[in-house]
């Protein structure tokens, strides 16, 4: 029997995505085609619905698994990473995947993943950090989260369109020049 543990689904499951993720490259998700990536598999329609409900559910299923893959790169036990760590490990994981990267930042998805890049306002240094920085409360916390991560989404989406050339540590740089820009703009707006 072809269940999820068996080799055989899991070359077809592997076969199918990649095939998923080349037409991504070529047609927006709504354009794709169980039929095609069938066609190109050499699979018929009933084993690609053994694997998925249809392209919608396939690009969830893809997207829960680089989410859990990202997860999994800042939980290292007994090791409590910086700040400087989180984003240089999330450059670094997001440049061997830039080919899934470059089509979900263009399809504006990104943000389930970022989020994982903050820390939970329960956190300990983020809470010392929040009374350094005048921030009172959850609310003003989370503008402060979604405005970031919208920033840090369009100067990834730079990155990527890019092909990646500047290093993380210059992109670090680069968004910390962009976090120093916004602090200097605050002082002529208040």
């Amino acid at each position: 029997m072809n269940s999820k543990n068996n080799l055989r689904f899991q070359q077809t499951e592997r076969k199918i995505r990649d095939i998923f993720l080349d037409l991504l490259k070529k047609k927006e998700l709504s354009e794709i085609t169980v039929k095609e990536i069938c066609d190109s598999a050499d699979i018929n329609r009933t084993t690609f619905y053994l694997h998925h409900e249809d392209i919608f559910e396939l690009m969830q299923c893809v997207e829960s698994d680089m989410y859990e893959y990202f997860i999994l790169i800042f939980k290292v036990p007994g090791k409590p990473y910086s700040l400087r760590e989180r984003f240089l490990h999330l450059f670094a994981f997001i440049r061997e995947r830039q080919e899934f990267y470059r089509i979900y930042f263009s399809s504006q998805r990104a943000s389930k993943i970022l989020d994982y890049t903050l820390l939970p306002f329960s956190d300990d240094s983020i809470q010392k950090f929040l009374s350094q920085s005048g921030v009172t409360g959850r609310l003003e916390y989370e503008y402060c989260q979604t405005f970031f991560i919208s920033g840090l989404t369009a100067v990834l989406q730079k990155w990527l369109n890019g092909f990646c050339k500047e290093s993380e540590d210059e992109l670090l740089r680069l968004l910390t020049i962009q976090l120093s820009f916004c602090t200097h703009m605050s002082s002529f707006l208040l």
